[in-house]
């Protein structure tokens, strides 16, 4: 931290501080400002900073999304497709940590597995086949920052009462429309969240958020696989973005 603002308190000057981040801002910088709200401290957290940076945006989306969209309750089943990209793979720790029994992952190829080896899944099946393997086994809350077929296969799979929660669109396909009359009908709920919007309106609900995905990061049970990339060869990080060549997240230093 370089400076504080007038009327800040509870940081020092030049202590280790991590902050959600700002899209609006555009491009990358050095130095940015940052609100105090979602700004958090690390000087007690023995984390390394690549990880801490990765990570914590993404699991604070997660945390909200299960705790303030999902309502996840103790012993529920999760659902996470897309599950070895940046987003979902902060889903199987905060779930696991707010209670959930059984986490079942997707991906888009048989490759993928393997990326997923590090995440705290209990089984992995390929996005094509997921409801064939689950055998009629039904799940309680579906992630879906995929959407296009895998959005509508998850109807199938999803128990009385189930939640989908709706966090984004990776995929190149549209989602089949659904009424609200078959939703009604299936007992099931489809929920959108947005991370930045939702903490412009509220930024105080990125406190409980962070301090819950801090312990799980200082605990070793929230980590990604980072590939850094020096600030020179973002256009090479944007090329395997855009070619979906990531597992994890990639960090660009300085």
């Amino acid at each position: 931290m370089r400076e504080l603002g007038e009327g800040v308190t509870g940081f020092q000057v030049g202590e280790p501080v991590v902050t959600l981040s700002q899209m609006s801002l555009g491009g990358y910088a050095t130095v940015t400002p940052a609100q105090a709200a979602t700004t958090f401290s690390l000087k007690e957290v023995d984390a390394d900073p690549a990880q801490a940076v990765a990570v914590l945006p993404n699991a604070v989306t997660a945390y909200l999304a299960l705790t303030r969209v999902a309502h996840l309750r103790e012993g529920e089943s999760v659902l996470v497709h897309g599950a070895a990209g940046g987003l979902a793979a902060t889903f199987p720790a905060v779930a696991r940590s707010l209670g959930a029994s059984r986490i079942t992952g997707t991906v888009s190829s048989q490759a993928r597995i393997a990326d997923t080896g590090h995440l705290d899944y209990d089984e992995v099946f390929t996005s094509d086949r997921f409801v064939k393997a689950l055998d009629g086994r039904k799940v309680d809350v579906v992630v879906d920052p995929v959407g296009g077929e895998v959005r509508t296969a998850g109807l199938d799979v999803l128990a009385p009462l189930g939640r989908i929660l709706l966090l984004g669109h990776a995929a190149r396909t549209s989602d089949t429309p659904v009424t609200g009359d078959e939703l009604w009908s299936r007992n099931a709920g489809m929920l959108g969240f947005a991370v930045g919007p939702y903490l412009q309106t509220d930024p105080s609900a990125a406190q409980p958020a962070a301090a819950h995905a801090i312990r799980l990061l200082a605990d070793g049970r929230l980590t990604q696989h980072i590939d850094e990339f020096p600030l020179s060869e973002a256009a090479e990080a944007h090329r395997r973005l855009e070619a979906l060549e990531v597992s994890g997240r990639i960090v660009l230093t300085v």
